[in-house]
């Protein structure tokens, strides 16, 4: 998924061509570096590439295919269904339906992405909240109405938090209960779920090696040419330097990655910065000393809602929550009080970083 739950950090692939450098370099905020060897597979494995746009950003695939068979029509349905089910941009979509209160027969995907969002809000103690999408409407980030001279109304901003809390929202076997004016989005952690659904295909199709990206959400299937994948970590930066853009690199197997940040969309306001990352427990723009979450874990679903949630809770909080539950790794950037930066890192994760 969470505070607001938008603008997930992207993904930079070396795909060896200026084009597609191009594009990332005019459409993506976090750039998260996939750096592969080139070599010979000796296993009659081709490397495939598909890539495309969904969900209002970019997908980059990577995979190991006996023969070279290309699978981008079959990926490009699962994106059709999960778009039909889960996207907020596509008005017939069964979270549209849903949020513009008609009776709609819930999907798997809607049901599966549901149970996650329930969860990850229990554990979290409502600090990731799906049905945040009243928050976000006023605060102007769907529509980008950011603003230097945007009125901030205490009362007004809290006033609408008795529209938003998941416990209020009931599920009746296949159907949903949403009073008005409440509304959902699953955009905190849809990303990581599409990454879920390929990475699954991917292995039924009997592929282990490969690498899967969604708006910057990652699984890291096998290995790369029989080296691990690595993936670079942006600096926190307002705005993107080339030379120098990496914090860390990062080597998984058989694992996922997520990264949420608050330093590129934001307004300032009589100095004050306001960043997207809305908390659902005070209304307003998570005011902490995060700058960047990255969360590794098995599932990519979990880790791009817990990168949202942990931006919310702060550093002490996720370094709390991380330690009592050893299936998530964290590297967070953050500021001390002086203003310098500071990292942390899951003491299982100092072995994945190499440099």
């Amino acid at each position: 998924m969470i505070g607001v739950y938008l603008m997930k950090m992207s993904v930079l692939m070396i795909l060896g061509g200026k084009f597609f450098l191009e594009i990332f370099m005019r459409y993506i905020y976090l750039y998260v570096l996939l750096l592969v060897l080139s070599c010979s597979n000796p296993n009659n494995e081709i490397l495939v590439k598909n890539f495309g746009s969904t969900q209002g950003t970019f997908y980059h695939i990577k995979y190991f295919s006996p023969n070279g068979i290309n699978y981008q029509q079959a990926i490009d349905s699962i994106l059709l269904k999960i778009d039909n089910s889960l996207s907020i941009y596509n008005d017939s979509s069964v979270i549209s339906r849903i949020n513009e209160y008609h009776d709609v027969v819930l999907d798997t995907l809607f049901l599966e992405v549901f149970k996650i969002a329930k969860q990850v809000y229990e554990t979290t103690e409502g600090n990731f909240d799906c049905s945040i999408y009243p928050l976000i409407d006023a605060w102007g980030f769907y529509q980008n109405n950011l603003s230097d001279t945007k009125n901030i109304d205490s009362v007004f901003f809290k006033s609408i938090l008795s529209n938003v809390g998941f416990d209020k929202i009931k599920l009746n076997s296949n159907k949903l209960i949403l009073q008005k004016p409440m509304k959902l989005d699953f955009n905190s952690l849809a990303q990581g779920y599409t990454v879920d659904l390929i990475s699954s295909f991917l292995a039924q199709k009997n592929i282990t090696n490969y690498l899967v990206e969604v708006g910057g959400e990652i699984r890291a299937g096998g290995k790369n040419y029989n080296k691990k994948w690595r993936i670079g970590i942006d600096k926190p930066n307002d705005s993107i330097d080339y030379s120098k853009r990496f914090q860390i690199i990062i080597e998984l197997e058989n694992k996922s990655l997520a990264t949420s940040g608050n330093y590129r969309k934001f307004f300032l306001k009589d100095n004050i910065k306001y960043s997207h990352i809305i908390s659902p427990i005070t209304g307003f723009p998570a005011n902490n000393r995060l700058l960047s979450v990255t969360v590794i874990h098995d599932e990519c679903i979990l880790a791009d809602a817990y990168a949202t949630a942990f931006m919310v809770m702060g550093v002490k909080k996720t370094k709390e929550f991380v330690l009592s539950n050893k299936n998530l790794e964290v590297y967070l950037i953050y500021t001390s009080k002086n203003g310098d930066w500071k990292t942390y890192i899951s003491p299982s994760l100092e072995s994945k970083i190499i440099n």
